[in-house]
């Protein structure tokens, strides 16, 4: 995956800050990209420096490119090199040894004989260069890096430094590009805004570029703030919360637009990064004081490198904005690719964050006017409410406006069938889109059958064969509308009771052309073409094995109003408490329907899935590492291991803490657990909370069988099912006797395995008084690899059939 280092979003006004101007205002950026190898070097003899978790060792020279704006800020190291990598943190050094595959690994050592720097400040220390002539290999190192940035990094790494010497920022980060004897190309940051997208401020960041091997290595916050425990806050450099986006999508697909958006700099800064898919392409900037009516605007300049390349965009204006003074900022865009035509009135959605400039998308929330002008038979479906819908021309005008702030903009497109049902129960109007024409894909499979048949495709690949008999299938997804509106009220209901209202009381549940994919935009929802596929088209296609998908997808995408826009998360390392979060809440919803039955196997299923070791991977899912590395989980060891832990092991901790909670004895036994759920979306609603907010949380509604430790923390329960890996195996010896006068006697013994010594549960403890009942009638401490006794007597009406553990997937357990 392409490397995509944070951007921070400020912007500049002329106005408010005097600053000497620029005859142009792109000439610093311009010359950072143009510099070549000077012919200036510095030697460098056991020249050694650190940046974070790295040491750096150099015998050789450094052979400066041009400088810009009055520094030397890059340059190319020929000679013997090395880096020492010791990771900050424990998991870390975990994570770096799976990618080794050295399972000894504590630090990664690597050698080189020729590097790239981006790095002013150290460059500024080093000794005064020696004049000469270029040097031609450190030239073709500069060369051949570029090449790198430009199509398989996929950041403009000028573009982030020019930000630095802009913005005037007091420290710069730094990039070194190495290849080393035993890493592939590789990419070592240290960047004080944060080194990665979404990674909740992580600075430092090595990044392995390779067709196997290839992906984010290390992530970590400096280690000075690991070691105090205090990381730093990084703000946004503009609190985007207006957008207003004007979108015109041409008869072949092509859109074009303009974005105005209201902001406010937390910084002083010229340079304003820009969120925009590469295939849109800026055509105008321009931006005027947000007090101005109307807005005065005046032009900016801006950067957008060609759209197969490092096409990060960028606004420079004359001068420095002021922190805390609102601007508006309008953006003229056009591009091709960013809807797909899947045939017969179907399209496709893409660069769905990244369709309309933003600064920021999930982080940020903002209010937001959508318009949109569309060829007149097809419709738009959006984010917030319809405020206009008229055919003018060739044209259909629609307009869309937020309630209240969201946290990202989307649509979808194309000819829709309409059902819409308002729920009394939970007062959500939900309606259904779904499409009237025949996808090309359809189309397609139907020919593939025809030709051999009658042959099935298989679950991932529609042009593979299997035997089978029809050979057509025909798709009437609106006779299908009726399970979606099914699937969306019975969220609605369970999630109301469960975490409460919703702001929003209403939803579009939308059809769309992807087989596999669907998502949730705040009030929209997009759900997979598969889930509108019945049994029998299914099997007739081979995806037998897709039912628990489809049954699963509808409540889950729903689930997503409330985890991810009503909450949303911190970084990547917080990314369960969304799709853990709704992958939870798909299990509550299918035993609203199912009962108990159905949520165990659903759980069940969950199980199996984190403790397997799929086809073709080095590493169990389970042992690719814990919750808190999100997607970084997936390395070359296991490629789906992200999947499986963040959505199936993250909504297991969620349901293990119901049922720890659980309590009989009262007429709602999940009252202290909704209460906790609650509570929860209430503090955190609008707002980005991390795993710590949410422990602190439960903490405030510790119920007695979580209180472990008399501190009243759950770090016992968080740092062995979210920080860690184990997963323990249990097996039970217990009999039930009569011991007279209407007593029982539950005796035997209870082990727990394959764990650390310190690894603790609470095991519910169940009777099995015949196929339909069974009852809860305690719980016992289990701490580490150890066997406990059982001894208890109970009044009972009958004689109990077996004394069981687990029996509601209690605990994860092999």
């Amino acid at each position: 995956m392409p490397v995509v280092f944070r951007t921070r979003l400020i912007l500049a006004f002329l106005l408010f800050l005097a600053l000497p101007l620029l005859a142009d205002d792109t000439e610093t950026y311009k010359a950072l990209r143009a510099a070549k190898v000077d012919g200036r070097t510095v030697a460098l003899s056991n020249f050694t420096f650190d940046r974070d978790a790295y040491h750096f060792t150099l015998n050789g020279a450094l052979h400066l490119l041009g400088p810009a704006a009055g520094h030397d800020a890059v340059a190319v190291f020929l000679g013997q090199g090395s880096y020492d990598l010791t990771p900050a943190l424990e998991a870390e050094k975990r994570q770096l040894a799976i990618w080794a595959g050295d399972d000894k690994l504590t630090a990664l050592h690597d050698e080189f004989e020729s590097a790239v720097f981006f790095a002013p400040d150290l460059l500024a220390k080093a000794d005064s260069p020696r004049s000469g002539a270029p040097d031609s290999r450190a030239s073709g190192v500069y060369d051949t890096y570029m090449k790198k940035q430009r199509r398989d990094f996929s950041t403009n790494v000028h573009l982030r430094l020019a930000q630095d010497f802009y913005n005037a920022a007091r420290e710069t980060v730094f990039v070194a590009y190495l290849d080393g004897r035993k890493l592939p190309p590789a990419m070592l940051v240290v960047d004080p805004l944060g080194a990665l997208a979404s990674s909740g401020g992580e600075q430092t960041m090595l990044y392995v570029q390779d067709e196997m091997k290839g992906g984010i290595w290390y992530s970590s916050h400096l280690r000075s703030e690991i070691e105090s425990g205090k990381a730093a806050v990084i703000k946004p450099l503009a609190d985007a919360t207006r957008y207003e986006i004007e979108t015109t999508i041409a008869p072949n697909t092509e859109v074009s637009g303009t974005t105005v958006i209201t902001a406010t700099p937390s910084a002083d800064v010229r340079l304003l990064p820009v969120n925009l898919a590469a295939k849109l392409r800026l055509q105008e900037a321009a931006y005027s004081p947000a007090s101005a009516t109307p807005p005065a605007w005046s032009p900016a300049t801006f950067v957008q490198e060609d759209e197969k390349d490092d096409a990060d965009a960028a606004i420079i204006f004359p001068a420095a904005v002021k922190a805390g003074q609102p601007i508006l900022v309008k953006l003229v865009y056009k591009g091709k690719e960013v809807l797909t035509d899947a045939g017969d009135g179907n399209y496709f959605v893409g660069a769905r964050t990244s369709w309309y400039p933003n600064f920021g998308t999930f982080d940020d929330l903002a209010d937001y006017e959508l318009k949109f002008h569309v060829p007149q038979k097809n419709q738009i479906i959006a984010i917030g409410s319809e405020t206009e819908n008229r055919v003018e021309g060739e044209q259909r005008i629609s307009s869309w406006r937020s309630s209240h702030p969201l946290r990202v903009a989307g649509f979808n497109y194309g000819r829709f069938k309409k059902m819409s049902t308002t729920d009394k129960e939970s007062g959500m109007t939900v309606d259904v889109y779904t499409n009237t024409g025949t996808p090309d894909i359809i189309n397609r499979i139907n020919r593939i059958l025809e030709a051999t048949n009658g042959a099935a495709m298989s679950e991932n690949d529609y042009e593979s064969l299997a035997p089978s008999g029809p050979t057509h299938v025909s798709v009437n997804a609106a006779s299908l509308a009726q399970s979606a509106m099914a699937d969306g009220i019975n969220t609605a209901r369970t999630g109301n009771f469960y975490f409460g209202a919703l702001p929003d009381k209403k939803v579009s549940i939308t059809q769309q052309s992807e087989w596999f994919f669907g998502q949730s935009w705040p009030s929209l929802v997009y759900l997979p073409y598969l889930a509108f596929l019945d049994g029998t088209t299914r099997m007739t296609l081979g995806l037998q094995g897709a039912k628990d998908f489809v049954d699963a997808v509808g409540p889950h995408e729903m689930a997503h109003q409330w985890w991810g826009h009503e909450v949303g998360w911190r970084g990547y390392r917080d990314q369960w408490l969304s799709e853990g979060f709704a992958e939870f809440t798909a299990g509550l919803v299918l035993q609203q329907s199912g009962g108990w039955k159905t949520y165990n196997a659903f759980w069940e299923k969950a199980r199996r899935n984190i403790v397997e070791k799929p086809r073709g991977a080095s590493l169990p899912n389970d042992q690719a590492g814990p919750i808190s590395q999100g997607w970084r989980l997936s390395t070359w060891q296991n490629r789906n291991a992200d999947g499986v832990i963040i959505y199936d092991k993250g909504g297991y901790v969620l349901h293990m803490l119901r049922m720890q909670m659980w309590d009989a004895a009262k007429k709602n036994p999940d009252e202290d657990f909704a209460a906790m759920m609650h509570d929860f979306v209430a503090t955190w609603s609008g707002r980005n909370p991390s795993t710590i907010d949410f422990q602190r949380i439960v903490e405030k509604h510790l119920t007695p069988q979580l209180r472990l430790t008399s501190d009243g923390k759950v770090n016992w329960f968080f740092n062995q099912w979210v920080y860690g890996t184990a997963i323990p195996r249990y097996s039970s010896k217990l009999t039930v006797s009569d011991a007279g006068g209407g007593k029982y006697r539950i005796s035997g013994t209870i082990t727990q395995s394959e764990v650390p010594n310190d690894f603790a549960v609470v095991m519910p403890l169940y009777l099995q008084f015949d196929k339909q009942t069974v009852i809860r009638f305690g719980a016992t401490a289990l701490i580490g690899n150890a066997t406990k006794d059982l001894n208890v007597e109970l009044a009972l009406p009958r004689k109990p059939q077996a004394a069981l553990i687990n029996v509601n997937h209690d605990v994860l357990a092999r």
